[in-house]
């Protein structure tokens, strides 16, 4: 593999993160807004929500958090159990991951964005199954997609202790995932039974991205 070969792989792997931290924003954003008020990928967050639904005795909120969590907590242990061979591996874990989405988008277009009591719970749950298996790529990837207060952490630690670090990157996916849900809003006011497509796009996106990247070290193990 050429040096101009090697480089381009490199920034198209990089370019993968990105991406998946935008389609989580937009799942994000999709779940709480059209899914039941609970986020498909902030653990955090439903926590709370669950303590407000608890202190409120709003068992529709408890219910979807409930949901949320453990579909994100399944697709997490899913994706780990399955790939558990292959720790390097990241374009199976993606198609797997667009292939829920896919599910999803399917539900959501049928129900024109407006799934009713019964739909919308299975695709909540659907929705945090996929970011339970992005969890597991970003991992792999060594970068934050779901999971911002600790990339946001440790950027600002290192900006203030004066430490090189990667707080460039980190705030690049801070953006990318709030670029994500901004879009998501918009297509929900816009075009609302289409807003699920984005999703699929952005994962689509990193796959592609991320190709020259797995064949250049397909390659590489060629030549040893």
């Amino acid at each position: 593999m050429t040096t101009t070969a090697a480089s381009a792989t490199t920034r198209g792997a990089a370019l993968a993160a990105p991406a998946l931290a935008a389609c989580a924003g937009a799942v994000d954003l999709l779940a709480f807004a059209g899914l039941g008020g609970a986020f498909a990928g902030i653990v955090t967050g439903n926590l709370v929500i669950a303590g407000l639904g608890v202190g409120t005795a709003d068992l529709g909120r408890i219910g979807a958090v409930t949901e949320a969590v453990a579909g994100f907590a399944a697709g997490l242990f899913a994706w780990s159990r399955l790939w558990r061979r292959r720790p390097d591996a990241v374009l199976g874990p993606l198609v797997a991951e667009l292939a829920v989405l896919a599910a999803l988008a399917a539900g959501w277009f049928a129900a024109a964005g407006r799934p009713g009591p019964v739909l919308g719970p299975f695709l909540l749950v659907l929705a945090s199954i996929a970011m339970g298996g992005q969890s597991v790529v970003a991992l792999r990837l060594h970068a934050a997609t779901t999971y911002m207060t600790g990339a946001l952490t440790g950027a600002l630690h290192d900006l203030a202790a004066g430490r090189p670090g990667g707080r460039v990157a980190a705030l690049g996916q801070i953006g990318a995932l709030v670029a994500g849900a901004i879009v998501a809003a918009a297509l929900l006011s816009a075009a609302r039974p289409a807003a699920a497509l984005l999703p699929i796009g952005l994962v689509a996106v990193a796959i592609g991205v991320r190709l020259p990247a797995d064949r250049g070290r397909g390659a590489k193990r060629g030549e040893k």
